[in-house]
């Protein structure tokens, strides 16, 4: 057997979770020890940017490398088949790698490989997918396990928070059946059946932050009720002010300029 030599590589990636979130750069507030342990011994980028502020466009960018006016997303839209010759997991898959992805992917057909090996999917709240499938297996991989727990008739809808609200309810069921926990423990399955002649690339994928909003009960209990501290903010959007705060507005040349750009 030829001993691999060659790096790993785990891609963690989660849903709408912003660099001020992260302990290791806001230390008095976040809690995030495993985290900052990677940060501690690695890159901890701390003005970097998305290259499309958007779920789907930001996904595409990621997995092609190239930019929203390249790949043809720029903004929400679930319905196009993601076609593309070149992909991050296609690479490493020619360079001899063993590639997963366990989480989410947000492509469609929801089970478009995107040159990974395979995939364990879970997108979350999954409402565009319901309308295109008739059969949850099609398009997720966590509704059906936690069936086999709680029961068939069992729906992660059931505790009435939306897939884009600010309502937040503690999680109801066994922790270990929350998404989040459910997508660490694909992946670490993942580790030890996988094929260890070769190098892997495991992209990790939670949904959450993202709504809806449901930590499990010991997680929402070491914020609730604490004030959130003020975000990050880049200088590079002074210029923009006055479409967010209306008592510091754009100076009226600006403004003008911009409306009659945009006419």
């Amino acid at each position: 057997m030829t001993e691999n030599t060659r790096p790993n590589v785990l891609l963690v990636i989660s849903d709408q979770y912003r660099r001020d979130a992260l302990g290791v750069n806001r230390p008095d507030f976040a809690h995030t020890p495993h985290l900052d342990e990677f940060a501690r011994n690695a890159v901890n980028f701390t003005n970097a940017y998305s290259a499309c502020p958007s779920c789907i466009a930001a996904r595409a960018t990621l997995l092609t490398g190239m930019k929203h006016e390249n790949h043809g997303f720029t903004g929400y839209d679930s319905r196009p088949v993601w076609k593309y010759d070149t992909t991050l997991p296609g690479v490493m898959a020619s360079a001899g790698y063993h590639t997963q992805c366990v989480g989410k992917m947000h492509v469609e057909p929801a089970r478009n490989l995107m040159g990974f090996h395979n995939v364990v999917l879970h997108d979350g709240f999954l409402h565009d997918k319901r309308w295109h499938y008739r059969n949850p297996i099609q398009y997720d991989d966590y509704l059906p396990d936690v069936s086999r727990y709680l029961g068939p008739d069992v729906d992660i809808c059931d505790t009435g928070l939306g897939c884009n609200g600010y309502a937040t309810r503690e999680w109801t069921w066994d922790e270990r059946l929350h998404p989040t926990a459910w997508v660490t423990t694909k992946s670490i399955e993942f580790l030890r059946r996988r094929d260890t002649t070769k190098p892997f690339f495991l992209k990790t994928s939670y949904h959450r932050p993202h709504s809806p909003l449901d930590p499990p009960p010991s997680y929402l209990s070491m914020y609730e009720g604490r004030t959130l501290p003020p975000v990050h903010e880049g200088d590079w959007d002074d210029e923009f002010t006055c479409y967010t705060n209306p008592e510091n507005p754009i100076p009226e040349d600006k403004f003008s300029q911009e409306r009659a750009r945009k006419a």
